[in-house]
């Protein structure tokens, strides 16, 4: 990662969250996020070799970077009591967009122990809606930390998109 990005893959590596800041000010972030999922091929004769499942990119979601620090002591929270969380990371005008991630249980989910449930929604208006779902460890929780920390103290305003 870099000092404008922030990973959290999944506890099997199947699943990736990935944020990539493109501009930024004091008190927000214009964010990309991409979700990317793989899975068994599953064509007929696929085999057995694991192939990307799906892509989901937002390119442009407006983040408080203070919901980002937020979001980065409640990771650092469940890493000391494993306790669930939810959090909004939008500002209070988010252009339309609501983003939500949280951490804990989810009865859809086998338990397990020291692994819980990330979840990300986001809503645009009455346009779309959507929420993924995967299971992580504390290794994954780790580098999502690392990932922020490094992020959060980034104070570049514009940055070029990765391709």
């Amino acid at each position: 990662m870099t000092d404008r990005r922030w990973s959290l893959p999944s506890n099997r590596g199947m699943e990736n969250l990935e944020c990539e800041v493109v501009e930024s000010t004091g008190r927000e972030m214009v964010c990309r996020f991409t979700l990317v999922g793989e899975y068994w091929n599953r064509a007929p004769e696929g085999g057995r070799e694991a192939t990307e499942d799906f892509r989901v990119v937002l390119p442009q979601v407006i983040v408080a970077r203070d919901a980002l620090e937020g979001l980065r002591q409640s990771f650092i929270d469940w890493l000391d009591d494993g306790g669930s969380f939810s959090r909004a990371l939008q500002p209070a005008d988010g252009g339309g967009q609501v983003l939500e991630v949280g951490l804990g249980d989810d009865p859809r989910f086998v338990r397990s122990t020291n692994k819980a449930v990330f979840t990300f929604s986001y809503f645009s208006g009455l346009v779309m809606t959507a929420s993924f779902s995967f299971m992580v460890d504390q290794s994954c929780v780790r580098m999502a930390i690392g990932g922020l920390t490094d992020c959060l103290r980034n104070k570049v305003t514009k940055f070029r998109p990765s391709p």
